[in-house]
């Protein structure tokens, strides 16, 4: 053993080890890829400056006795940037974040975990999942998935099924004998307020407490889930499987608090008084009422309060004949349940079907279970019998104009109307913030023209002393994977103010591998396959070719999850999705192209690109990198 002085601090280390490995014993980091396939101890990132010797590669040097080394330093941190920059120009070198978590807001390591779905190990697909999306049983039923937007084996014969692949890992998770938990930090002295038990609220706790932190959240609601249980009828999201994973996410600590209202029970400065950090995640549960004649009269309903109501008091009584007004999923959602409750039912939409912002899912969902749509018409008044309630809506005839600001065609109206015979109508158009807890408070937040928080981008922070805002409340109704995503940024951010270590996720994409090839796929190209894959098949005849056929494109094409048909769908509130079988899913992960680096998050040589701000522009453009 010799004693050696590293940045200034005496370690005593075996001198038959590398300095790189001694100095990694005594837990000091130095920057290496030395060991990994393809570098061979010319990486150029472990170089380290020694006293009396100059730079020297740390993995090829040995301690000796009195030896001075310092492994930062300015000429250092250039040194490795450069070197980042030169391995990451190689052509073989492949850094990049595949399509479909660039698209996800939560940066979930989509490729990773479908890996481990794909070999068997569900275990290790929800310790990935988990990682940055703490709801996986919930979000894997109801996340409107940009990642399969993006997917690039839908240029070939339609993208994987990402969410259900999630929903999948989360479902065998649940039935373990002990439901995944990430290990709890120690505890810390500081207690975090956390306002709405909706999906940000709850992953920002869910991550804090897991920091060690005193985490409550308070719901001025009867039960925790936001949206989730709110808004989300049970045939897409069971609230006993909600149930479940806030239980999950409570374990390291989490305290819910219901029944709490901000603003009546207690107020924003108290909790600025009495707690170090405070994040609002208040939602958007409000509904945007639409402004024609005869909205007051009975058997008129907004579409939030519908929902709600169909899980609380179930007091909204609904007729025969149900018009939905508006295109979004929650128009869709109440469409949907008005069906289930044996009405007949039309969605009024004032544009076209193209137009609809709803997920084309639940939109090809809702024609297939039997709701009508009625396009390019829009409700003027409604006409009340002689009860009061309302027998006709009178609608306008819509045209389309130029694009508005939503990228959408703008409807006009033409003067033309029509009646048509309905005792409901249920406006579901938009949903707001309540921001009525601020009318008696002194605090004043920074709030948009679109009574919105405005917030730093990246950690949530408002600017006002202790105060952080995620969700709908800074975005606007949004989606709920996008406020765990918020969630996440505010626990980071809030940790780092405290002087914490939470695990930085490193999703910066340094190159483009696979992505800039996708011209290269053809949806032909699955045709040919199929002509190939009849002509190796050896049935007696046409159709038992054909049935060979299929059985083998289980293996190529995606795998439909199982539902209820629609006759058990009819006046039933049972989940539709029935989930995938062991094979099926994995079956189903095995089409993924891996398009990105095969390390995922964990990926080194993007980790050390980010930490010393590599310009990715630089490495994209294939411009060379000016040598050290």
């Amino acid at each position: 053993m010799v004693n050696i002085i590293i940045d200034g601090k005496t370690f005593k280390v075996n001198k038959s080890q590398t300095l790189l490995k001694a100095a990694q014993r005594c837990g000091i980091t130095i920057p290496s890829l030395c060991e990994l396939d393809g570098f061979h101890h010319n990486c150029d990132l472990c170089d380290v400056e020694i006293e009396h010797r100059g730079t020297v590669k740390s993995c090829r040097v040995y301690p000796a006795e009195g030896m001075k080394v310092t492994t930062t330093s300015t000429a250092l941190i250039q040194r490795r940037k450069h070197a980042l920059e030169h391995l990451l120009s190689a052509p073989n070198i492949s850094c990049s974040v595949p399509p479909c978590q660039v698209a996800c807001p939560a940066d979930v390591d989509i490729q990773s975990y479908l890996y481990f779905i794909a070999t068997n190990q569900p275990q290790k697909a929800i310790e990935v999942i988990k990682k940055t999306l703490p709801m996986p049983l919930s979000i894997g039923r109801v996340c409107p998935a940009f990642c399969e937007a993006k997917c690039q084996r839908k240029l070939v014969d339609g993208s994987i099924a990402i969410r259900q692949i999630k929903r999948y890992a989360a479902d065998i998770d649940l039935a373990s004998l002990q439901a995944y938990t990430p290990t709890k930090k120690p505890t810390k002295p500081q207690r975090i307020a956390i306002v709405g038990a909706g999906p940000g609220g709850l992953s920002c706790g869910y991550f804090l407490s897991n920091e060690g932190y005193n985490v409550t959240v308070f719901e001025s609601m009867p039960q925790a889930g936001g949206w989730l249980r709110y808004g989300i009828p049970e045939y897409r999201l069971p609230k006993d499987v909600l149930d479940q994973e806030i239980d999950i996410m409570c374990r390291n600590g989490m305290t819910i608090e219901t029944n709490k209202k901000l603003g009546t029970d207690f107020s924003l400065s108290s909790l600025q008084h009495d707690y170090d950090a405070v994040c609002l995640a208040v939602g958007a549960s409000l509904a945007s009422e639409m402004r024609y004649e005869g909205t007051e009269l009975q058997g008129h309903y907004l579409g939030v309060d519908f929902l709600k109501d169909q899980i609380l008091d179930k007091q909204y009584t609904i007729g025969k004949k149900v018009a939905v007004i508006g295109g979004g999923n929650t128009a869709i959602d109440c469409a949907r349940t008005a069906l289930r409750l044996g009405a007949h039912t039309t969605l009024i939409y004032r544009r076209t079907r193209d137009e609809m912002p709803a997920e084309l899912y639940e939109i090809e969902e809702a024609e297939h279970e039997g709701v009508n749509f009625l396009f390019l018409t829009n409700p003027v008044e409604n006409i009340a019998d002689e009860t009061g309630r309302i027998c006709q809506v009178k609608l306008e005839t819509m045209t389309l104009g130029e694009p508005d600001a939503s990228g959408r065609c703008s409807p006009k109206a033409t003067g033309e109307y029509i009646y048509a015979e309905f005792d409901t109508v249920i406006a579901a158009v938009s949903q707001k913030t309540d921001t009525r807890f601020l009318d008696s408070d002194t605090i004043e937040l920074p709030m948009s023209r679109w009574n919105t928080l405005d917030t730093d981008e990246q950690t949530m922070y408002s600017g006002v002393d202790k105060i952080f805002g995620i969700g709908d409340f800074r975005r606007g109704p949004a989606t709920a994977i996008e406020a765990i995503a918020d969630g996440r940024k505010a626990a980071q951010a809030i940790d780092n103010q405290f002087g914490g270590n939470m695990e930085k996720l490193y999703t910066e994409s340094f190159r483009e591998r696979n992505v800039t090839r996708g011209h290269l796929i053809r949806p032909d190209h699955i045709n040919k396959l199929k002509d190939v894959m009849r002509s190796l098949l050896s049935g007696n005849n046409a159709t038992d070719i054909e049935t060979e056929l299929e059985h083998a494109l289980k293996q190529v094409m995606r795998n439909k999850m199982a539902e209820l048909n629609v006759g058990e769908r009819h006046l039933s509130f049972n989940e539709v999705e029935k989930g995938y079988a062991d094979q099926a899913a994995i079956d189903e992960a095995k089409r993924c192209l891996s398009c990105g680096c095969h390390d995922g998050n964990n990926c080194k040589l993007r980790h050390y690109a980010t930490d010393y701000k590599v310009d990715k522009n630089l490495i994209i453009s294939g411009l060379q990198p000016i040598t050290a």
